[in-house]
């Protein structure tokens, strides 16, 4: 538990999630249930293109509080977070878009950036300065034409990890990968979902499959127990699946790997894995959610793992079950692609927060006396509507969700109402993937007008 509660200490938000094991949880006490009506628009700005992701946050760049928003032609803004005045541009260029979101390192005064152009780049976080040492800029994939970062860079044990997918269509060819990029060489191990033989980026013709994507908003999910010595998760959506029998292929599925990730250990797929492929209802829509250590439970370390197919799944991360071997199924009625939020109370109850297309449904872990676990519905609360929903944060007992037209509040324990952006006569647009980040009492959030804005008390 000590380090899942470092996780949560940070006034920054460096990476999306807030932290590597993508908790959704901010660290600041600023905003409260008491306080959080107060919050009002400071400012807000167009960017040159939509940034159809989330800022990064960092609360000291050499005195100054910054936002870092990438959006989808490749540019990423380096923003002064009190006045909204933009500091820096650096512009990358190719053939199509990028979803995902950079990762800041506090430490060292780096920002790694996604590209169009197939690298992640690394940056000064003060002057938007390419720094092209130790290896970068990285490149994670060679086919940019058909292969995206889509998902969000993260880092954590000393490497960078990036993932990757198709675009919207599906268009041949891509290989769902993972790039862990060592911080202090840029030397690079690559894990391919599809001919995990080959552990070479994959060019237009090294595989004859195609088709497994790396798409969630979360993508690699590390893992905060100390037990679990660092090893990092994702899930895939589509692809081929022969890995019962055997093979390499890890379409549709959850997958452990160490965290250099050399070492396959372990995977989950759910038993109906044909059926999702040709459905196209990908379990990889969402990143699979870490809980909290469960003392009490037989399955202390669980996650919790949703799909297109409207399905959430409690399932045993220690010893992840292959294929099946779910701990409990839940219907949750519609489509999951925002990336649950964790949180644990001051009573030591671990909640989890789903964010979908018409609001929120929250749910508790509950342990019996024989030290089983399951997931019990809490609340439910119509926050509004988005075409898909978005990824949902928690700050202080606080859930804020970005919906169209509106970031809205609610008390993390009941689901009652507290506070919505378009009550305050200024507020966002539409959305899709866009969600707040929370930090020094400021909430910030991009929508598709190509806009950022940002609220204070």
């Amino acid at each position: 538990m000590k380090m899942y509660a470092a996780l949560l200490i940070m006034a920054a938000w460096p990476v999306f999630g807030h932290d590597a094991a993508r908790t959704g949880v901010s660290g600041d006490h600023a905003i409260t249930t008491a306080n959080v009506n107060r919050l009002r628009e400071r400012w807000s700005i167009k960017l040159g293109d939509v940034a159809d992701s989330s800022p990064v946050y960092l609360d000291n760049v050499r005195g100054r509080a910054m936002l870092f928003q990438t959006t989808r032609d490749g540019t990423t803004y380096g923003i002064d977070a009190h006045t909204g005045r933009v500091l820096w541009r650096f512009r990358t260029n190719g053939p199509k878009i990028t979803t995902s979101v950079p990762a800041a390192d506090p430490s060292s005064g780096r920002i790694f950036v996604p590209g169009v152009d197939g690298y992640v780049h690394q940056l000064s976080t003060d002057t938007g300065t390419e720094i092209r040492s130790g290896g970068f800029p990285v490149r994670i994939t060679r086919i940019p034409e058909t292969e995206k970062n889509a998902s969000s860079l993260t880092l954590a044990n000393g490497y960078l990890y990036a993932a990757t997918s198709g675009y919207f269509g599906d268009a041949p060819p891509y290989v769902a990968h993972i790039v862990a990029v060592h911080l202090s060489n840029g030397a690079t191990h690559v894990f391919n979902t599809l001919c995990g033989n080959d552990r070479q980026l994959p060019t237009a013709s090294s595989c004859p499959e195609s088709g497994s994507g790396i798409w969630s908003r979360a993508g690699v999910v590390v893992d905060p127990d100390p037990s679990m010595h660092g090893r990092i998760y994702f899930a895939t959506g589509n692809g081929a699946f022969d890995a019962k029998n055997g093979g390499r292929n890890y379409g549709d599925s959850l997958v452990s790997l160490s965290a250099d990730a050399r070492t396959v250990l372990g995977y989950y797929t759910p038993s109906n894995y044909a059926e999702l492929e040709q459905g196209d209802t990908d379990l990889g829509s969402t990143a699979p959610a870490l809980l909290p250590r469960e003392a009490r439970s037989k399955t202390p370390l669980m996650l919790v793992q949703g799909g297109k197919d409207a399905i959430l799944r409690l399932v045993n991360r220690e010893h992840l079950p292959g294929v099946g071997g779910e701990l409990q199924r839940i219907d949750l009625g519609a489509e999951l692609f925002s990336a649950p939020a964790v949180w644990r109370d001051s009573h030591e109850r671990t909640w989890i927060y789903v964010g979908l297309g018409d609001g929120l449904r929250a749910f508790r872990v509950s342990t019996n006396a024989n030290g089983s676990s399951r997931l019990e519905e809490a609340w439910r609360a119509h926050a509004g509507q988005t075409g898909e929903g978005t990824t949902p944060i928690v700050e202080n007992g606080i859930v804020f969700v970005a919906m169209d037209d509106g970031i809205v509040a609610v008390d993390a324990q009941t689901g009652a109402k507290l506070w919505s952006s378009a009550n305050t006569g200024r507020s966002i647009g539409s959305v899709h993937w866009e969600s707040p980040i929370a930090a020094n009492g400021w909430l910030y959030c991009s929508d598709e007008n190509g806009s950022v804005t940002a609220y204070a008390l």
